[in-house]
């Protein structure tokens, strides 16, 4: 298996309306904290990574598509972060992430543009190999540690809607990897604990690529995302309007624009990729994500690029 498809490290989420972001953005690698496939003793990786997704609509509690509203209101969010992977020892690798996004959103006319730029968190755990040769399987665990430290994402007076401070989240994976000549497989099933409000849920990610020649390759990914809770039942509405009397503001079909943490969700996401290698050390990927059906979730879409650097 050519060295770019190891996994990197996880994007996840630690902040309100991020929730619903990162974890799509990121398909494929997410619940992938260093993967299958580990780094021998002594070696290491550092990938940087950036992109763009937005949504013009969400998928409400029944799971049917919606707009938000129809006065052309989006949410656009451009993240980009560093991870970094050691192999401290056979079998045993250690992964750190820190992402950052900046998350902005626009209207036509009936509110201002609201936008935030923050860390995401900062992600350190670990991957430990049980079984290598034609299937390789490991466990992983990774602490995303939010930039704030308010307790609580809906009592915050700092940080109304979606500008939320953050909340711890503890990810533990177990993956499994085959490599095959022409073509690998990749699989992941992940429990996330979040604290605060957001409930916990269930992720699971599978991957299959191919290569022909030696340093490039394509590959398909497709995430699924289950919460442990009722989606159907949310702590508060997602898009609300902002004014008014108390039912004013707990309407779903729009308003002046409330964007709410999204404290439970389902979704199916694919994504479609590609990577080339420069030389023995440095690579290229690229790869285009879709969130195809959901429930209590944001309907996005974006690209991304990366480049890692083994050493």
């Amino acid at each position: 298996m050519p060295s770019s498809v190891l996994p990197t490290s996880p994007l996840r989420v630690s902040s309100l309306l991020l929730a619903a972001v990162i974890l799509l953005f990121f398909s494929a690698p997410a619940a992938d904290a260093g993967g299958s496939f580990l780094l021998p003793s002594g070696k290491g990786s550092v990938s940087i990574y950036g992109g763009s997704g937005s949504a013009e609509g969400y998928y409400n509690a029944d799971g049917h598509q919606q707009r938000f509203d129809t006065l052309q209101t989006s949410f656009v969010a451009t993240t980009f972060g560093i991870t970094a992977d050691y192999g401290v020892m056979d079998g045993l690798e250690l992964n750190a992430e820190l992402p950052f996004g900046y998350f902005r959103i626009h209207s036509k006319e009936r509110f201002p543009d609201r936008s935030i730029f923050a860390p995401v968190w900062l992600g350190l755990g670990g991957t430990y190999q049980i079984t290598s040769g034609s299937v390789h399987t490991s466990v992983s665990t990774m602490l995303k540690i939010p930039p704030g430290f308010h307790q609580g994402i809906y009592d915050d007076p700092n940080h109304p809607t979606f500008l939320s401070d953050g909340y711890f989240q503890a990810t533990t994976a177990a993956h499994i990897g085959v490599a095959m000549e022409e073509t690998w497989l990749k699989g992941s099933v992940a429990y996330n604990w979040r604290d605060e409000e957001p409930l916990d849920e269930v992720i699971i990610n599978a991957e299959v690529g191919f290569s022909r020649v030696e340093g490039t390759g394509v590959f398909v990914a497709a995430q699924g995302v289950l919460s442990t809770g009722d989606v159907a039942a949310p702590a508060r509405a997602f898009y609300a309007g902002a004014a008014g009397g108390t039912e004013a503001q707990q309407r779903i079909d729009g308003g002046t624009g409330k964007f709410l943490t999204i404290d439970r969700e389902n979704y199916l996401a694919i994504s479609a990729g590609a990577f080339v290698s420069i030389g023995d050390d440095l690579s290229i990927n690229g790869r285009y994500n879709v969130r195809l059906l959901g429930t209590n979730t944001l309907a996005l879409q974006g690209a991304f690029l990366g480049l890692g650097y083994r050493f």
